[in-house]
C-alpha cells in the first residue's frame, strides 16, 4: 500500500507561522438551501506554509520562477522518480534563541548516515530527511521546536551529484536562521532542487522509494499545496502487466 506523506487537512489545524489557520472553509452553496443550487460546495482556503508544500524559487530568489515552471518538460523530474528516505539514527540536538532545539545535520553526518542506510558513500538524487525518535507536536507531527536542517556544505555536497533535484523534509522549513535574513540552504538548493516541507513521515520505514509530489500548478505562486506518495518498488513491479505468451 502506497505512502501518503500528508495527515487530513482539518479546519482546526495549527498555524506554524503568523499567517493564521491554515485550512480555512466559506461556505458557497447550502445543499439544504432552496435558494440555492442542490449541491453543498464552500470556498476553500489553504496558508501551504502550515501544510506539506513545495516551495518555487521565487519563494526566495528575487528572480526565480514560480511553481508553474515545476511543469515544464526540463523541470518535471522535480516531481517524481526515485527518492531516498532517510531517518537519522542519533541526531544532535543542540539549545538555540527562542527554546528551539536545532539539528544542523552537516555533510560528514549526512555521509556517514547514507552509508548507513544503502551502504553507498553518494549523494541521491532525491533526499527525504527526518530523524528516527522524531520530537512530536500535539498533533503527532514534527514538533516545530526542534529544528532539523541541513548545513551549508551538506547542501554542496548533494548538490555535487549532478542528478540531485529534490529535497524534503519532515520540518517546516529548510532553513533555520533566528534573527538573520538570511536563508543560505533555500538558496543553494532552490535554482536546481524542488524543496519540499511538513511532510508527515511517521508511518514510513527508512529506505528508498519511488516518489510522486505533484503540487496544484498554480501559475505565479511561491509556494503550493501538495500530497506527496511513496511507492516501494516492489508494488510497482507488481503493477507491471504480465508479458503475453
Amino acid at each position: 500500500m502506497p505512502y501518503v506523506l500528508s495527515p487530513l487537512i482539518r479546519p482546526d489545524a495549527p498555524g506554524l507561522w503568523a499567517e493564521g489557520a491554515p485550512y480555512t472553509v466559506e461556505p458557497v452553496y447550502d445543499l439544504c438551501n432552496p435558494a440555492h443550487p442542490p449541491v453543498r460546495y464552500g470556498a476553500h482556503r489553504l496558508a501551504p506554509h502550515s501544510l506539506p508544500h513545495v516551495d518555487a524559487p521565487s519563494h526566495i530568489l528575487e528572480d526565480g520562477a514560480d511553481v508553474g515552471a515545476y511543469f515544464a518538460p526540463d523541470r518535471l523530474a522535480n516531481l517524481y522518480g526515485r527518492v531516498l528516505l532517510l531517518k537519522l539514527a542519533a541526531p544532535i540536538w543542540r539549545d538555540a534563541p527562542g527554546g528551539t532545539r536545532h539539528c544542523a545535520v552537516d555533510a560528514a553526518m549526512l555521509r556517514a548516515e547514507i552509508l548507513r542506510a544503502t551502504g553507498r558513500d553518494q549523494a541521491p538524487d532525491k533526499l527525504i530527511l527526518t530523524v528516527a525518535a522524531l520530537p512530536e507536536a500535539a498533533n503527532g507531527q514534527h514538533d516545530p521546536a526542534h529544528a532539523l536542517t541541513l548545513t551549508e556544505d551538506a547542501a554542496d555536497w548533494l548538490l555535487a551529484n549532478p542528478g540531485f533535484n529534490a529535497y524534503l523534509t519532515s520540518w517546516k522549513s529548510t532553513d533555520f536562521q533566528p534573527g538573520s535574513r538570511a536563508r543560505p540552504i533555500h538558496r543553494r538548493l532552490l535554482p536546481r532542487a524542488a524543496v519540499f516541507e511538513c511532510l508527515d513521515l511517521r508511518a514510513v520505514p527508512e529506505g528508498e522509494y519511488f516518489l510522486t509530489a505533484f503540487p496544484l500548478p498554480l501559475a505565479g505562486a511561491s509556494e503550493s499545496p501538495v500530497c506527496p506518495v511513496l511507492f516501494t518498488f516492489a508494488e510497482l513491479a507488481a503493477a507491471q502487466p504480465s508479458p503475453r505468451a
